[in-house]
């Protein structure tokens, strides 16, 4: 049986994907230009074709299939076993690069465990959390790893870059994986979900609470990225710590030794 095609064209790089009435969108956005262009100015400024790259929370594939044209080895990371398996197949479609990439079905993680994957709306569509936000009650079983045991499972090496956009995972994930980032100093390109994570607090806390909660949260995470020399926003301006306090819903800040 035939599968039908979406032939993209972002910038230099081409590449095939499924089409899927449910995820369609996201390629008609990349072909008219109006997702995330800075992103793709991002992975142009800092992946290196003789280096690696983590893309945690790689949903279906649109940084994957274009930052496997620019590094050495991409390594998928995606949980979501709906997003997980049009990830996989986009990947199959472009023998080209297929080798390039290296899909996990899996969270990144404190430990190595099972865990819940919560669902928003319905899975696949790129908000399913490891936070409960909306609802506890609707989950799938999902495998999480550390970031060390990922690394042995895969020999994974040459990393210089790593993109993050995990739905309020982060402000969990980040002290966990402080000493391999101290360790690599790889640039963090990272989405922050404040809204998620006040909604998460929401289901059992005040709204008192939910404040004072978000903001020892945050700076927890900052405290454990002070590592880094730098912070820009996504068009390479410098910012401060304080500046990421002032995100309320979503926000992208890249973390990183280098001068942009």
């Amino acid at each position: 049986m035939s599968i039908n095609k979406i032939k993209v064209t972002k910038n230099d790089t081409k590449f095939d994907v499924i089409s899927n009435p449910s995820t369609q969108w996201i390629w008609n956005e990349i072909l008219q230009n109006r997702w995330e262009e800075q992103t793709f100015k991002i992975f142009d400024r800092f992946l290196k074709p003789e280096k690696s790259y983590f893309d945690i929370g790689a949903w279906i594939g649109p940084t994957v299939l274009y930052g496997a044209n620019r590094a050495k080895r991409v390594y998928g990371v995606e949980p979501d076993p709906i997003a997980y398996h049009e990830l996989l197949t986009n990947v199959i479609m472009n023998p080209e690069i297929a080798s390039k990439v290296i899909c996990i079905n899996a969270a990144v993680a404190e430990k190595t465990e099972d865990k819940k994957l919560y669902m928003r709306h319905h899975f696949g569509d790129s908000t399913s959390s490891m936070i409960p936000t909306i609802s506890s009650e609707n989950y799938c079983k999902i495998r999480a790893v550390t970031i060390n045991d990922l690394i042995k499972q895969h020999n994974i090496e040459d990393i210089n870059f790593i993109k993050m956009d995990i739905e309020g995972g982060e402000y969990s994930l980040i002290p966990f994986i402080q000493s391999y980032l101290e360790e690599n100093h790889p640039t963090l390109y990272l989405s922050i979900h404040p809204g998620f994570l006040s909604q998460h607090y929401s289901l059992t806390l005040t709204e008192n609470e939910v404040a004072e909660k978000l903001k020892n949260q945050t700076e927890n995470m900052l405290n454990h990225l002070s590592i880094y020399k730098n912070i820009y926003d996504i068009h390479g301006n410098q910012v401060k710590k304080e500046d990421v306090f002032q995100i309320n819903n979503t926000g992208e800040f890249v973390f990183t030794n280098e001068t942009w």
